[in-house]
Order: structure tokens, then C-alpha cells, then sequence
């Protein structure tokens, strides 16, 4: 147990030296002073622990904290992202059943039109995703909240759009892991006991994916947070990439906690996820023991 808290703090001391680094480099680019950059490190670590006396002058002359200017923008992107990432596990694990239960034939063809939309940058990916949400509206009359109402805030096309290329991602990822499970024993010993597919694929194929799955949402965050600058810019969005786009560019101490916030909350859940998974198929890994 102690080595297993030992082990997190270290990791989490490693995050926060690597996110101090991240803001702190622009810097001595900029400046091409070592001076100026371990001046830079010393304040970086006094305002990761007091982030209270960040001041940040908005654009009305008003003066406030860093939590109070960021609060909406963060609480708007969170939203989106949260939505977005739960929209594509659930997208993900649909079309991976689905391809699981199609022909050899079938599955050559899907896996050709995903190497082409692969193929595409992240940013035609997502602003397709918005033509083809607009496209719903213009035939069906279905806003999918395109346009604001009395001014709030829109999410769900931004996380319709968003959602696009981390379900690509994670499709691809189960469905390779999924491939790779059936080349083992107990997938052959519970076809010869007669188990339907939709049976073997959820209770055992699936449920041995989960662990790389979620040691995979890393990458699929890092997606995620790229094309999140997209959206913002194209729909007009108040969110978090925005807010650096205007107050973060030149200070590093925003730009050091936007990243703070961002990232620790995706390291929880992928800390808690392995843990969950980890549990659940703790001596069950393989299923060698099928009955």
C-alpha cells in the first residue's frame, strides 16, 4: 500500500515538474536568457501553490483572480469534453460490436474507409463533422444547437463534432484488441461450448480490452484538447482554449495552471479507471477457467 502512494506521488511530483517546464519554455526562447527562465521556475513553483494571487485584468478594466476569470470558460470546455469523451466510449464500443459480428469481407471493406478518414487531418475531420451536423439541421429542421438561445452557451454540436475523431480512435483501438483476444484459448473454448458472440464479446472480450483502453485515453485527450481550439474558433465558443488564446499568451503562470486543470482531472480517471478494471478482471485475466 505504502509503495503503491509513494509510487502516485512520485508521479504526480513528475507531472507538475513537466507542466512547470511546458509554461516555462517559451519563455527562454523569447528571451534566450537562462536567467529569465530559472527566474521563471522559482515563480512558477510559488504560484502553483498560490494561485490566488494571480490577477488577471479583463477586458473591461476589472481585475480578478485567476479562478473567478476562468470559471465559466473552464466549466464550458469541461462540458464539452466530458460529453464528448463519454459520447465516443459509447460510440466506440457500438460500432466495435457491430464490426465484430460482420463477415470477413465486410470488415475489409470498413477497414479500408476507416484508412482513408485516417488519412485526413484532425482538422478536416471535425470541421466535416460540423458540415455534415449542419447539413441534419437544413434537412430535418433538428438545431442540434447550432445557434444560441438568450445567449447561453451552446454544447451539443461541439461535442457532437468533437466526439468524431475519439471514436475513431477508440474504435480502432478495440477493434485491434479485440482481434488479438480471439487468438486466445478461452475465446476458442467458449465457441466450443456453444456461447453466442454477443455473450463471449461483452462478458469476456470487451471486459479484457477495457485495461488498454483507458491506458489509451492519454493520446485520444491530447486529440481531444487540439481540435477543442478548432471548435472554439469556428463556433464561437467561450471556453478554455480560448481563454489562453487571450490572457495565456505570455504568461506562462495561466498557461501552467490551465494545464493543471486539465490534465489532473483526465489523470484521476485514468488512475481510477485502471484500478476499476484492474479489480474486475483481477485472476480472470484470460479467462482460461470459462465455464
Amino acid at each position: 500500500m505504502l509503495i503503491n502512494i509513494a509510487k502516485l506521488f512520485k508521479e504526480i511530483i513528475l507531472i507538475l515538474v513537466v507542466i512547470l517546464l511546458i509554461s516555462c519554455t517559451p519563455g527562454l526562447f523569447q528571451t534566450q536568457s537562462l536567467t529569465y527562465f530559472f527566474r521563471s521556475l522559482g515563480s512558477g513553483i510559488y504560484y502553483l501553490f498560490q494561485p490566488q494571487k494571480i490577477i488577471i485584468p479583463l477586458s473591461n478594466g476589472e481585475e480578478v483572480t485567476f479562478f473567478s476569470a476562468v470559471a465559466d470558460e473552464l466549466f464550458n470546455s469541461t462540458v464539452i469534453i466530458i460529453g464528448s469523451l463519454v459520447l465516443s466510449i459509447v460510440i466506440a464500443i457500438l460500432f466495435t460490436y457491430l464490426f465484430h459480428m460482420l463477415t470477413a469481407t465486410l470488415k475489409k471493406v470498413v477497414s479500408g474507409v476507416l484508412f482513408v478518414i485516417e488519412a485526413m487531418p484532425d482538422v478536416l475531420i471535425v470541421l466535416l463533422s460540423i458540415q455534415f451536423f449542419i447539413w441534419i439541421f437544413k434537412t430535418t429542421g433538428i438545431s442540434l444547437g447550432i445557434y444560441e438561445f438568450g445567449g447561453e452557451t451552446i454544447y451539443l454540436l461541439p461535442i457532437l463534432a468533437l466526439s468524431s475523431i475519439p471514436s475513431l480512435f477508440l474504435f480502432k483501438y478495440m477493434a485491434a484488441g479485440i482481434d488479438e483476444e480471439k487468438t486466445k484459448d478461452y475465446y476458442l473454448f467458449s465457441k466450443s461450448r456453444g456461447f453466442r458472440e454477443s455473450y463471449i464479446f461483452f462478458i469476456h472480450l470487451f471486459r479484457n480490452t477495457l485495461l488498454t483502453l483507458i491506458q489509451y485515453s492519454k493520446n485520444i485527450f491530447l486529440y481531444m484538447i487540439s481540435s477543442l481550439l478548432i471548435l472554439e474558433i469556428i463556433l464561437r465558443l467561450s471556453g478554455i482554449m480560448s481563454f489562453i488564446k487571450v490572457y495565456g499568451i505570455g504568461d506562462f503562470r495561466i498557461l501552467m495552471w490551465v494545464l493543471v486543470l486539465l490534465y489532473f482531472p483526465l489523470y484521476l480517471f485514468i488512475k481510477l479507471g485502471e484500478f476499476i478494471v484492474t479489480k474486475w478482471t483481477f485472476g480472470e485475466v484470460g479467462d482460461e477457467g470459462v465455464e
